[in-house]
């Protein structure tokens, strides 16, 4: 048998016939199997190179159809974004509307049958069940009327229209109130964008455009019908009306559908006003807020935000604004219509959706609202047209109107009866319903989806759902990068670091409490016996002023311890400031009126310098106690027992105004002094100076604490006190204490002196200030004109810059009178001139009383207790001391231990656990700064929350679609 040949030239087929003439002439050979494998590898080389050159030539079909598939996929994509035409939603709509009511129909259901077994008779309303509207006028009119959710008349019609939208969700599986299908998950979709913008809205300050949600925007010419509408949709009658513009604020109204809760009610969150159950009280309310705009300016863009819940409602968000007008009243600006315009401009910007209201009885072309719409929506792609008072054109005309499209809009028109209609024929007086009016004529059965509140409420969820669905992406990313920046403003201004409004105040009450401590271990004991020994010694001065340096014997007083054993040269100053003295004492006390003061030497020495000095207290009747055995028999210098009483007495009287002048009131309240002047001190300063209410508190609970210790701590002071009113007793080491501490009081006493007149020198012509003296000297003692004002007009340089009394000469007197000779006549001298010259020659006389009692104090007399009688100074210091142990140790553990335990809880009682939340944030807010921080950890939290439910909404909007992809294949 002879081998098939195959005749075809190639390669294929040589090596074809080849392997098959081996074949034959080998078949016997043993060889036969290796040329069989040959044959084999020669037939799948033939294979590989046939494959290899129809792929080579499949390449560029494969390229063509899938670029093809891809611009196919891009072009269904682009036109899923771009919607389906009008015309092609509506016919799509009508073909589900009708399907469904077919299958709702009573002809596709097992009749119902009564109790008698009779079939029931169920009325059959297609249009007013397609339309989703009330069957009859009265299904709710009365219940809405008598409840009082209505807030006014008409208000009945409105809820028959929602209750009627509620109650076919039941029966329709299209219908958005419920939740029965996959279709609503976009309306869970809106609730939960809803409640994002409500978080982003709460954002402070206010976040930027990208992070806005898409509003349903309702403009219209006054009177179109705007409020009507809005009214409509949420089923109550509650905006405010008025024969003038009432709508001058825009309205921010949040629907929020709750289905669990039957109740009807409204909020105001800018005013804190929360459910609100009359809806009457929400027109009043929105009426007075309208109202605040005055009538110059008219309008204003600051919204009021009212929310309202209900279950008969969707979940909407739209705002009403101003209606647009064409002139102005006389009471009106000029430039109204041009602000009306400018604030609705800046709600009809991307990506709100706009409602343009228009009635039906006025011509398309003049409608305000879509030329306002065409300005900012140029192709119409959000822009609805909404038709008002159908009823007031014939049908066949207002089917043309929103059917036509003359105007076209790509979401297109919807009209409305937002008020019961008339009967057509006027024998009824009775109102009609919407649904009842459109049933009479039957133009309207050509349009259906196309008129009717309920198809105008399911056409706003939808559009809103889709352009919220759409702007999702957007908004996540504007919310990420909105993080973003806010989380790199915290790194950069704050470090990162975390505070709250409660950290804050802890924080500044801390820094108050730091403050305390350190003034507690400051002020103790010590410091408290400091206090009360200055006010002391300071009433010290003023007794010795009042009872003895101003004595006409005080020379003679001093004499007894200068004279006795003391060296020549004080005996030689003694002698010369002797005639001094005898005039010097009735100029003691000297004023401009009247050239008399009530004030001691000392009170006129502080004036002058600016030191402080202690109130002056009138001293008390002087007690029984005897001199001891002070007098003259210890000195040499022998005494009558006139003067030995005399001195007695004074000395008697001294101690007791100085134990009996109140010592426990005015040191007390010395120290509660110190005490507010230090609490006053802490909180003046930073960070208190943004919180005035709280320096205002702790200085009213310090006062309080302080208040309530005050008394009882007074009453102690002067019973520890009372037995020195008595009898004091002085130890020798008391005595030789208090002589150095009268030294220094003394020696401070006459640097103050020097001081005052250095100062009165130097800011005064000094020819014209011994004029001035000379002047006060003359009307003083004019019965001796030659011999005392000669002596007064001392040099008052020498006088305040000599540190040795031998100064005070007859010499520089000669010098100063010599001086004033040349001054012919006194002229008239301005009252700070004469008020400069009696403050010299009081404090010329207290230097020199000084220096006298400096030298009697230093003398051997004054070294012994026994003489206290000719050393008052030392003996009233020694009982200042007494007084001041006793005072000091009980204001310490009555006032200053209580006051020092109290101030700390109070602080903690009154500015932080007593406040509320809101009142922390409104502490802490005081502070621009730690404002400012708060803010921007709210924003970046708020911010946080919103991004983590819109990528969870992401995923769920992404399931919705795989899911609807899946049925479209299926």
């Amino acid at each position: 048998m002879r081998p098939f040949i195959h005749r075809s030239s190639g390669i294929i087929s040589k090596r074809y016939i080849a392997g098959a003439t081996l074949n034959t002439y080998l078949s016997n050979d043993p060889t036969r199997l290796i040329m069989r494998g040959i044959h084999g590898r020669s037939f799948g080389s033939a294979i590989k190179v046939m494959f290899g050159i129809l792929g080579k030539s499949m390449r560029l079909p494969l390229a063509l159809l899938t670029a093809m598939i891809g611009g196919l996929a891009y072009i269904e994509y682009k036109l899923q974004q771009l919607s389906a035409p009008s015309w092609m939603t509506t016919s799509i709509s009508s073909a589900r509307e009708w399907l469904e009511d077919m299958k709702n129909s009573r002809w596709f259901k097992q009749p119902e049958r009564d109790e008698s077994g009779d079939e029931k008779v169920v009325e059959f309303s297609g249009f007013e069940n397609r339309a989703g509207l009330a069957s009859s006028s009265d299904k709710g009119s009365s219940t809405q009327g008598s409840n009082g959710n209505g807030g006014g008349n008409g208000s009945g019609y409105y809820y028959s229209d929602a209750q009627d939208d509620s109650n076919s969700a039941k029966d329709s599986s299209s219908d958005h109130f419920s939740t029965a299908n996959g279709e609503n998950v976009l309306l869970d979709l809106t609730k939960k964008l809803l409640e994002i913008q409500t978080i982003l809205k709460g954002i402070d300050p206010a976040p930027s455009t990208n992070l806005q949600l898409p509003n349903i925007v309702v403009i219209g010419s006054q009177s179109s019908g705007k409020s009507s509408v809005l009214e409509a949709i949420v089923g109550s009658e509650f905006l405010p009306k008025g024969s003038n513009m009432v709508t001058r604020r825009p309205i921010e109204l949040t629907l929020i559908n709750t289905p669990h809760s039957p109740d009807v009610y409204g909020e105001f969150p800018q005013l804190g006003l929360d459910r609100i159950r009359d809806f009457s009280q929400i027109q009043r309310t929105l009426f007075d807020l309208n109202m605040s705009v005055s009538e110059v300016e008219c309008v204003s863009d600051k919204p009021i935000e009212l929310r309202i819940y209900s279950p008969n409602i969707p979940d909407l968000r739209l705002v009403d604004l101003p209606g647009y007008i064409q002139i102005t009243n006389s009471d009106q600006p000029p430039e109204l219509k041009k602000r009306i315009h400018g604030l609705c401009e800046k709600y009809l910007k991307e990506p709100n959706i706009i409602l343009a209201i228009s009635a039906a009885d006025v011509d398309l072309a003049n409608s305000e609202a879509l030329l306002a719409g065409r300005r900012n929506d140029p192709l119409g792609l959000r822009t609805i047209g909404i038709i008002t008072k159908v009823d007031k054109a014939t049908p066949s005309a207002a089917v043309q109107v929103v059917t036509k499209n003359n105007y076209p809009l790509h979401l297109g028109y919807v009209g409305v009866i937002c008020k019961p209609p008339s009967a057509s024929d006027g024998s009824d007086s009775k109102a009609l319903t919407e649904a009842q009016y459109y049933n009479q004529h039957p133009e309207f059965h050509q349009a259906e989806g196309k008129f009717g509140v309920g198809t105008l409420r399911r056409k706003l969820v939808k559009t809103l759902e889709e352009s919220m669905s759409r702007n999702l992406s957007r908004l996540t990313d504007a919310v990420q990068s909105e993080l973003e920046e806010t989380k790199y403003q915290i790194k950069v201004q704050y470090n990162d670091q975390r505070i709250t409004a409660e950290s804050y105040i802890a924080d500044v009450l801390d820094s108050v409490k730091q403050k305390f401590k350190q003034f507690k271990e400051e002020f103790g004991k010590p410091q408290v016996r400091t206090e009360v020994r200055d006010i002391l010694e300071s009433r010290v001065l003023d007794i010795c002023a009042e009872l003895y340096w101003n004595d006409p014997k005080i020379n003679e007083f001093s004499d007894q311890a200068i004279q006795s054993k003391t060296p020549s040269w004080i005996s030689s100053l003694a002698t010369n400031v002797k005639s001094t003295l005898n005039s010097v004492a009735s100029f003691a006390h000297i004023i401009v009126s009247d050239g008399k003061s009530d004030d001691p030497p000392s009170t006129v020495l502080r004036s002058a310098t600016g030191a402080s000095s202690s109130n002056t207290m009138n001293g008390s009747p002087r007690p029984n106690m005897k001199a001891g055995d002070a007098g003259p028999n210890k000195t040499g210098d022998q005494w009558d027992e006139d003067k030995i009483l005399y001195w007695e007495h004074r000395l008697d009287r001294a101690s007791s105004v100085l134990t009996k002048s109140g010592v426990g009131r005015w040191t007390t309240q010395r120290i509660v002094d110190i005490l507010m002047d230090k609490v006053e001190s802490m909180i003046n300063g930073d960070p208190f100076t943004n919180h005035p209410d709280a320096q205002k508190s702790i200085v009213g609970f310090s006062h309080e604490i302080l208040r309530a210790k005050y008394h009882s701590t007074i009453d102690q002071v002067e019973n520890t006190i009372k037995p020195f009113k008595y009898e004091i007793e002085v130890e020798p080491f008391e005595w030789e204490k208090a002589t150095d501490r009268t030294k220094k009081l003394i020696d401070n006493e006459i640097s103050l002196c020097r001081k005052a007149l250095q100062s009165i020198r130097s800011s005064t012509s000094k020819k014209r200030l011994n004029a001035a003296i000379k002047y006060v000297n003359s009307k003083q003692i004019p019965t001796t004109p030659k011999q005392h004002p000669t002596e007064r007009a001392a040099d008052i340089s020498q006088v305040g810059d000599t540190s040795d009394s031998s100064h005070l000469s007859a010499h520089s007197d000669t010098t100063a009178t010599s001086e004033e000779d040349q001054i012919v006549s006194y002229p008239h001298f301005s009252p700070q001139i004469l008020r400069k010259a009696q403050t010299m020659v009081s404090l010329r006389d207290r230097l020199a009383i000084l220096y006298m009692r400096r030298q009697a104090i230093n003398s051997t007399v004054c070294k012994s207790s026994d003489n206290k009688l000719l050393c008052p100074e030392i003996f009233l210091d020694v009982v200042a001391e007494k007084l001041t142990y006793n005072a000091a140790l009980f204001i310490n553990f009555e006032l200053l231990h209580e006051f020092f335990f109290q101030f700390p809880r109070a602080l903690d009682s009154q500015l932080y656990y007593t406040q509320s939340r809101n009142e922390a944030r409104e502490f802490a807010d005081q502070n621009p700064n730690v404002k400012q921080h708060l803010n921007l950890l709210d924003r970046r939290s708020k911010l946080e929350e919103a991004l983590a439910r819109l990528r969870n909404l992401a995923l769920l909007q992404e399931s919705l679609n795989d899911s609807k992809t899946r049925r479209r294949f299926i």
